[in-house]
């Protein structure tokens, strides 16, 4: 019986591109581009964040007074979230940092009375510090609406009123000085201009961290889901849509066993890369499947047997089967 000296007509359709022209859709690009638009605007209205203007320390202080003094006083009493990870952030010590670095440098332009409240406080022993700001902190919680319900269970700090504060009377040392003093920094803008100045590799960063610190700003973290332990590496406040290709991170984050430690958000995200990078190209069902989809045809198109590349593949898979035929 003599051989086949032929090919069948169209031979199975490989998983990889052919080694020969093809036609590409570089027309297709733009339709992509405009579906992938489309799409993230659609985030924006179900699952985005609120698109509103930077905060800035100046807008925050005028706005609520009352707010900023009680952040200036906790951060010296050691009770602001700045303090939780001071450390990790590199930033020092907050009451350094916030209030009496940038009251010290501007002493000789606020009065006498402020430079001699520096002075005080410098001389001080520590215990006598804490003393001090624990109990005007104390006292600015006698001025503050009690929360009930819903903002209860959040952990919601209200405000002190701040046309009481001047009533407010203890053995607070000078920590009312110094706090009134900073509160016209920020209100100036000048508070603000004086972290850049500490730390201008990272403009931004102290002034963040400072946002946070003030009870009005925290708050609308926690009720908008933006902090640490909430959705916050997914909804950024001022980014309507917010940084959703992080959405697989943030659930390990917030919802998996551990994730919220540094060790165990290491060990999940590595457990998903090695699924994706290892698992996945060994399953053959999976590993077929966009080649089953078409997915290719996005970028490129197999020749017709009418086009003048598949003809000449023909006729030279035929001429290679006459050639190795016995």
């Amino acid at each position: 019986m003599e051989p086949r000296n032929t090919l069948p007509e169209q031979a199975e359709t490989p998983d990889s591109p052919p080694g020969y022209p093809v036609r590409h859709c570089f027309w297709k690009y733009p339709l992509i581009a405009g579906g992938l638009a489309a799409l993230l605007i659609l985030l924006g209205f179900v699952v985005g964040s609120p698109n509103t203007p930077r905060d800035t320390i100046a807008g925050v202080s005028r706005g609520d007074p009352g707010g900023a003094i009680l952040a200036f006083t906790q951060e010296l009493s050691g009770t602001s979230t700045s303090w939780a990870d001071a450390d990790s952030r590199g930033m020092g010590e907050p009451s350094q940092v916030f209030v009496l670095n940038p009251v010290s440098d501007f002493a000789a332009l606020l009065g006498k009375a402020v430079t001699q409240a520096v002075n005080t406080y410098d001389q001080a022993s520590p215990t006598q510090r804490q003393a001090w700001a624990g109990a005007y902190e104390q006292a600015l919680g006698t001025i503050t609406p009690k929360t009930t319900g819903e903002a209860a269970s959040l952990g919601i700090t209200p405000s002190p009123d701040y046309t009481q504060v001047g009533s407010l009377s203890g053995d607070f040392g000078p920590v009312p000085t110094l706090v009134q003093a900073d509160l016209t920094l920020a209100r100036a803008g000048h508070l603000e201009q004086n972290l850049v100045g500490q730390d201008p590799g990272h403009s931004l960063q102290l002034g963040t961290i400072w946002l946070y610190d003030h009870p009005a700003m925290l708050n609308y973290a926690m009720t908008g889901g933006f902090t640490d332990d909430q959705w916050g590496m997914v909804k950024e406040r001022g980014f309507s849509v917010g940084p959703w290709y992080l959405i697989i991170p943030a659930i390990f984050h917030v919802k998996l066993p551990l994730g919220a430690t540094g060790t165990g958000f290491v060990l999940w995200n590595l457990l998903a890369a090695s699924i994706f990078l290892l698992v996945v190209p060994l399953l053959p069902g999976l590993r077929n499947l966009p080649r089953r989809l078409g997915l290719y045809r996005f970028v490129y198109r197999y020749p017709t047997r009418d086009t003048p590349a598949a003809a000449g593949r023909g006729r030279q898979s035929q001429a290679t089967a006459k050639t190795n035929a016995p």
